[in-house]
């Protein structure tokens, strides 16, 4: 989508915005990494995520170009701040969030479904503050969505997915408020699949 006379403002634009790519996820009430799961795992709490939708490559090849598109609708001004390593552009600032939230919530959903029991007060509290994440998650993707996404089918389903996502944060309230991590496990594995159901909106990649 980029035009012949196009010339990237700074390449250190480029490189800082497909670092957020490899950003960490970061779960701050969860134990150490012995609770973290692996990929497998990964695919059997979130049985509907369709992994073999698409081939890795595609995935990656529609994240890079969001961030290309973000780059190429940004301001001078935003330009300017992140050449100089100050901040990342508010559409970017959006994106990064929603990386390491759909990167956070396997972790979660193995905790609260594995390890209830263990989970005193605070870490409660903590998972409270999780579900107000997951829905300023919404607000990132209606933001994003408002620039980042043009087919206006596709804008429709994001649409859906948001409103979705922040219905689901607010239900993920009542297990809390029982300490029921089985529940709430139910209530974090949808929202998983709306997050990857946004993500795929963003892949012009078609089926294989």
């Amino acid at each position: 989508f980029l035009t012949d006379s196009w010339s990237p403002p700074n390449m250190k634009v480029f490189t800082t915005l497909a670092a957020t790519l490899s950003l960490p996820a970061a779960a701050a009430f969860m134990p150490s990494a012995t609770t973290q799961m692996s990929i497998t795992d990964k695919l059997t709490v979130c049985e509907a995520h369709q992994s073999t939708r698409r081939s890795i490559l595609a995935k990656t090849g529609a994240t890079l170009a969001s961030l290309a598109t973000i780059a190429v609708t940004t301001t001078p001004p935003a330009f300017a701040d992140l050449a100089d390593g100050n901040a990342l552009p508010e559409g970017a600032q959006q994106f990064k969030r929603l990386v390491n939230l759909k990167a956070d919530l396997p972790s979660v959903i193995k905790r609260v479904s594995d390890s209830a029991s263990d989970i005193d007060r605070k870490e409660w509290e903590n998972l409270s503050d999780f579900m107000r994440r997951v829905y300023k998650g919404g607000d990132d993707m209606k933001a994003f969505s408002k620039n980042g996404i043009y087919d206006p089918v596709k804008k429709k389903k994001a649409e859906e997915d948001y409103k979705l996502l922040q219905k689901l944060a607010q239900a993920g309230d009542v297990p809390i408020s029982k300490e029921d991590g089985a529940k709430l496990g139910e209530v974090l594995k949808k929202a998983y699949i709306v997050l990857d159901d946004f993500f795929d909106l963003l892949n012009d990649v078609p089926d294989l």
